[in-house]
C-alpha cells in the first residue's frame, strides 16, 4: 500500500509541474519538479527494501524447515 500511495504522489507531482510549467514561474516548476524526483527516490528505496525484506524472510523460513527435516 505504501508504494502505491508514493507511485500515485510521484506522478501527480510530476503531472502538475506539466501543468504548472504554462502558467507558473520556472523557479516554482523545478520546485516541483524536485519534490517529485525526491518521491521517486523515496519510491526506490522503500522498494528495494521491501524486496530485501522479503527476501530475509524467505531465507529464514528456508532454514528453519531444513534444520526440522533433519530430526
Amino acid at each position: 500500500m505504501p508504494i502505491l500511495k508514493l507511485g500515485i504522489l510521484w506522478v501527480s507531482f510530476y503531472i502538475l509541474s506539466g501543468v504548472c510549467e504554462v502558467v507558473a514561474d520556472e523557479k516554482i516548476v523545478k520546485l516541483i519538479v524536485q519534490i517529485s524526483d525526491s518521491y521517486k527516490i523515496l519510491l526506490a528505496i522503500l522498494f528495494s527494501v521491501s524486496s530485501m525484506f522479503i527476501i530475509g524472510v524467505t531465507l529464514v523460513l528456508k532454514i528453519t524447515n531444513s534444520s526440522l527435516m533433519y530430526r
